[in-house]
């Protein structure tokens, strides 16, 4: 095989991975770490609330929680989705972006009880609608 045809096997390999389609329990497995870093983040909310945590700590693990939000947005808004699933998916990808941005304001304001505060009750809510986007798939 000549080089530049090796080349455009392996584009084309690497494009066919990208997206594909979306079966409904790939997505309530994407939905349901979504949940989980929701109330994960809920936790830290709570310490920050309760003056608990290290701003440094807050910083770094709202951080890692976000970047885990914002890979399966990305994840989910890549697949394909049939009629089906579309509309679950579609309220995946949002739910995934509204944890990241809760996520983002305790990264910004570690220290701020008022933050802390907002950041909870937000990301019990998006637990919570978590929880019922499964129970819908």
């Amino acid at each position: 095989m000549k080089p530049a045809s090796l080349v455009a096997v392996v584009a084309v390999a690497g494009l066919a991975g990208c997206g594909g389609p979306i079966r409904a329990d790939e997505l309530e497995r994407g939905v349901e770490s979504l949940g989980a870093l929701a109330a994960e983040g809920e936790v830290l909310a709570d310490g920050v609330a309760r003056e608990r945590t290290k701003t440094t700590f807050t910083r770094v693990q709202a951080r890692t929680l976000a970047e885990q939000a914002d890979h399966e947005a990305e994840k989910l808004a890549d697949a394909q989705a049939g009629p089906a699933l579309s509309a679950s998916k579609a309220e995946a990808v949002a739910l995934a972006s509204k944890v990241s941005e809760a996520l983002g304001r305790l990264r910004t304001r570690p220290d701020d009880v008022a933050t802390g505060r907002a950041a909870k009750r937000e990301l019990s809510g998006l637990s919570d609608d978590a929880d019922r986007l499964v129970r819908r798939l």
